[in-house]
């Protein structure tokens, strides 16, 4: 009788987890920044995949190479000038890619702390509305 009751148990506890956890996860993949000497600013791109079935958002993120940073995006106004606007989020629908690239949605740090060379990694937390925070290494390269 015991084995039965802790058999149900069981069974109870996994049917209850199976129902909390969502079905699958978020990953962050091709994370890279730009060169950058200190006291200036660079940039961090990367690639969000929204594996759930849930919808999700970046709100923000923080690193300690920078004295700050925040989510931009890069666009071109009527005059045919780049201009960068602060978001407070973006959106990652369920089962979507986003993808944070020059020229676009990136992450700028803001009064690097430290020079940021060629080959040098260093984490960034990145902020979500539902999947809380995820930290990632993100190597200094040369992009495009």
């Amino acid at each position: 009788m015991k084995s039965i009751f802790n058999t149900l148990i069981l069974f109870v506890f996994l049917v209850f987890l199976s129902a909390c956890s969502p079905s699958g996860n978020l990953s962050i993949q091709d994370s890279w920044a730009r060169p950058g000497f200190r006291g200036d600013n660079s940039a961090v791109y990367l690639t969000i995949k929204n594996l759930t079935d849930q919808h999700d958002g970046l709100i923000g993120a923080t690193c300690d190479v920078a004295g700050g940073a925040e989510i931009h995006l890069s666009k071109m106004d009527s005059s045919g000038t780049m201009t960068m606007e602060r978001q407070d989020l973006v959106e990652v629908s369920a089962s979507e890619v986003v993808q944070l690239a020059p020229g676009g949605l990136h992450i700028m740090l803001i009064n690097l702390s430290k020079d940021l060379k060629i080959g040098d990694t260093f984490p960034i937390t990145l902020e979500f509305q539902r999947a809380g925070d995820i930290t990632v290494d993100v190597e200094v390269k040369q992009g495009n």
